[in-house]
């Protein structure tokens, strides 16, 4: 819970035996992860021919993963539902939200007023004819937790993992930093692991252009989450890549296209677009093998992915990066196959959850897109 009060009421709080911990919401904005930035408009979602090229462009990260192999054999993350916490999503840009709510004071709503979230989620869930998502079928929440300049508070991160936790998500995306560990936080980041869920986190734009040291920030650093670097379309280190041991798995992020505010293409650059690559990903592995355990997804990622740089694990790209080609079909280096195209999980593409309670009602398709414009902003 959250509440407001002078120093006489913490002292009594404090004193109080039924209360585990008291932590200030500390509100951040100005954090350097804005290099994720946005283009011009690529195309319209037409799809002008004279922007085809640079849309093919933008697409080559689905390409790099193998995102085609799984969706040929039938896995598209149908039945997986993934939180994006991140500044919402927007109404205009195509794809189909199945709920979410805000947490972000004084705004209800959890569309986007920025941008960055629905470039995210487009990565994710796209069905447009000029590219796909990574797991276009899965259900997509968007969970509001900066606000229109992409500032936040550990408050509303907090808010938004309980939310997630408590509306049972297969996987949060945090495309986000912030500078100080919050124990608040990193208790429901350890309460969302042991409740089965797979949180993916950015590892942040603040790397060194020589790729040295450990720049990576909060929650990047937690056990509990999978930290995502990003590679370039050479497969080398993006070089604004945070880096550090933490960093795990390493996925497409420069010159990615995605959806936007308006309804058009964009391209962007960024830990925050390598981040949904991976929570794709795990949303196809857990369509395609509803038996396995987060922990047994999370180890077969790491067995999967293409080394890069060093090898085996490194600060920069972790395992290596993502690809399809050795979890799905005959190089998987599961021991079984996929036990069909149909999920055994729960269809939730047609579930809503509404921001005002918990209630799951049907929701119809809706739409959206935006220019990130955060240079401010709280995100990778």
């Amino acid at each position: 819970m959250s509440l407001r009060t002078n120093e006489a009421g913490l002292a009594k709080l404090r004193s109080s035996d039924s209360i585990q911990s008291i932590e200030l919401s500390q509100n951040y904005k100005g954090i350097a992860q804005s290099l994720a930035s946005l283009s011009d408009d690529a195309a319209p979602a037409s799809s002008a021919a004279s922007s085809a090229s640079k849309i093919k462009q933008g697409a080559w990260g689905y390409d790099a993963i193998d995102a085609s192999k799984a969706q040929t054999a039938g896995y598209t993350g149908k039945g997986v539902r993934i939180a994006i916490l991140d500044t919402g999503i927007s109404d205009k840009s195509g794809l189909k939200i199945s709920g979410g709510t805000s947490t972000v004071e004084g705004v209800t709503s959890y569309n986007d007023d920025n941008g960055h979230g629905t470039v995210v989620a487009g990565i994710i869930g796209a069905k447009s004819k000029a590219y796909k998502g990574i797991a276009p079928d899965a259900s997509i929440y968007a969970v509001k937790v900066m606000d229109k300049d992409g500032n936040g508070s550990t408050q509303s991160l907090a808010q938004g993992l309980d939310w997630a936790i408590r509306q049972r998500m297969d996987v949060i995306n945090l495309s986000l930093s912030f500078p100080q560990q919050s124990d608040a936080v990193q208790d429901l980041l350890k309460k969302a692991a042991d409740q089965g869920i797979t949180v993916i986190v950015a590892a942040g734009n603040a790397g060194t252009s020589e790729g040295t040291g450990d720049t990576l920030a909060f929650p990047a650093k937690s056990p509990e989450t999978i930290t995502v670097a990003a590679v370039d379309s050479g497969l080398k280190r993006a070089v604004f890549s945070g880096t550090g041991s933490s960093v795990e798995l390493s996925a497409p992020g420069v010159d990615i296209v995605s959806t936007s505010l308006s309804g058009k293409y964009k391209i962007s650059d960024g830990t925050s677009m390598a981040a949904p690559f991976v929570s794709g990903m795990v949303a196809v592995m857990k369509q395609a093998y509803p038996n396995l355990s987060a922990e047994q997804i999370r180890t077969a990622l790491q067995n999967s992915a293409v080394d890069l740089g060093a090898s085996g694990r490194d600060n920069l790209y972790g395992y290596g990066m993502i690809s399809f080609d050795r979890l799905i079909g005959k190089n998987s280096v599961l021991a079984d196959r996929p036990e069909s195209s149909t999920p055994a999980v729960r269809d939730a593409s047609t579930e809503t959850i509404a921001a005002s309670d918990n209630s799951i009602t049907p929701k119809s398709q809706t739409n959206m897109q935006n220019s990130l414009s955060a240079e401010n902003g709280t995100f990778r």
